[in-house]
């Protein structure tokens, strides 16, 4: 396992999707910064707050005093990136590509005709998948921290609670694994780039919405799917105050899925025709 392990990750090193994707990462964290950056100059170029009855609102409040930029900050960047699942799509569109070209290329039919078990060929792909969307979180956590330090210097380090960055980041990179797990698993059945782009893109965008519609419909059942749904979890996660009944429960959750995808992923790789 461990040839194929090197193999998968030498791969990933030539891959230029996997570049394509971290400069993807990089350009969405400047276009957020530039579009506070641009909120700051509208502001700063309207009547004083109040006159003529405009106001400039956050969240449904009030803008305080001082740059909106500020106001914001890293960590609001850092949560809309991770939260707003815009790095979540961009790792799934990589786990897609990545690993469905393996079939269109004949790369697997040719590992799998070298006498390797396909178990350890399927958990191969999955483990190194991990790892490169583990490196798009990262490149996602350090252009964040360093945009926000050249965008809003010192002020932009001073507001942020390191310890709480830590466990935020943790959390997100434990829910990040089933959602990038199931993104490999889409590509397994599906073995089509535009199937599995199109259905983990699905996914990624529509998941939380049906879900949250799907606890309204069962309210009077008390009960509530996206507790369960690593997407949901993502999505709410907190960047401070994080209770510890979400932290069990996020990382239950996020386990069985990651096992569930696995052992869904594996058997269909075990039983299907490789062509």
């Amino acid at each position: 396992m461990l040839n194929i392990l090197g193999g998968e990750c030498y791969k990933v090193r030539k891959e230029k999707t996997f570049y394509v994707c971290l400069a993807s990462v990089v350009i969405l964290v400047g276009l957020l910064y530039f579009t506070l950056l641009m909120v700051d100059e509208i502001k700063n170029q309207m009547p004083a707050e109040g006159a003529n009855g405009i106001y400039v609102y956050h969240e449904g409040e009030e803008l305080g005093e001082g740059p909106y930029i500020q106001q914001v900050g890293i960590m609001g960047v850092l949560q809309q990136m991770l939260n707003g699942h815009f790095t979540g799509f961009i790792m799934a569109v990589f786990a897609s590509i990545f690993v469905i070209k393996e079939y269109t290329g004949g790369a697997v039919k040719n590992i799998v005709g070298k006498g390797y078990p396909r178990a350890s060929v399927f958990l191969s792909k999955l483990l190194v998948t991990q790892l490169a969307a583990m490196a798009i979180l990262g490149v996602t956590f350090v252009c964040c921290i360093l945009a926000g330090g050249l965008f809003m210097g010192k002020e932009g380090f001073e507001s942020m609670n390191w310890t709480q960055t830590a466990s935020y980041m943790g959390m997100q990179m434990v829910i990040s694994m089933p959602v990038t797990g199931t993104a490999v698993l889409v590509g397994e059945f599906t073995r089509s780039l535009a199937a599995g782009i199109s259905i983990s893109a699905g996914i990624i965008i529509f998941s939380t919405s049906l879900l949250a519609g799907a606890d309204t419909l069962l309210s009077h059942l008390s009960i509530k799917p996206s507790l369960y749904w690593p997407l949901s979890l993502q999505m709410e996660c907190p960047v401070s105050g994080m209770e510890q009944e979400f932290v069990i429960r996020g990382i239950l959750v996020s386990l069985a899925w990651l096992f569930f995808v696995t052992f869904l992923g594996a058997l269909h790789f075990q039983k299907a025709d490789i062509t």
